[in-house]
């Protein structure tokens, strides 16, 4: 008799986890564009292979007649209009980011550039098992974009001159029926 109920009990339990809603992650707008005299941005939240936001593609097209780079260590996460950190990309050092020596990006006059980029602060990284081994870039992976308004502070540098641009997107997790 117990054995009964307890496979009606199992049963039961697969029945209304089977029966639960989906959830979606929505992104509005899908993708993020602003412009100024100097470039032309924008900023796409991308799933790579998950249900929910894992990083963002960067676009950036310059329109001048001159080179601007994309300063990475002014560069910062937006979420809900408080900075959190830095972007990191494939390719960063650990040590560039721990010094803020991340190496600019030099986008040349009239040429678009685009990078996979996610934030620092949300890194999903293995649990540490040896105290002196260090994670690998392989062993590091994009964490949840959290739902609300992510985005970016962008810092582009022409000849010494700064121009900044904020912009972001809102994430909002729904239940599919």
């Amino acid at each position: 008799m117990e054995k009964k109920v307890a496979l009606s009990i199992i049963f039961i339990l697969f029945v209304f986890t089977g029966c639960a809603p989906a959830k979606v992650w929505i992104s509005s707008p899908v993708v993020q564009a602003t412009g100024n005299q100097y470039y032309e941005v924008q900023l796409e939240p991308l799933t790579s292979g998950h249900k929910f936001f894992v990083s963002f593609r960067l676009s950036v097209t310059n329109r001048t007649g001159k080179n601007f780079e994309i300063d990475w260590n002014k560069t910062r996460y937006i979420h809900n209009g408080r900075r959190y950190g830095v972007f990191v990309f494939k390719g960063i050092k650990p040590e560039d980011i721990r010094n803020l020596t991340i190496p600019p990006d030099i986008i040349p006059a009239g040429d678009t550039f685009s990078k996979v980029i996610s934030p620092y602060k949300l890194l999903a990284r293995p649990p540490i098992r040896d105290p002196g081994v260090e994670a690998t870039e392989s062993s590091i992976y994009p964490g949840i974009l959290p739902t609300g308004e992510n985005g970016i502070l962008l810092v582009v540098r022409q000849n010494g001159k700064e121009v900044v641009e904020q912009m972001s997107v809102s994430i909002v997790e729904s239940k599919i029926q």
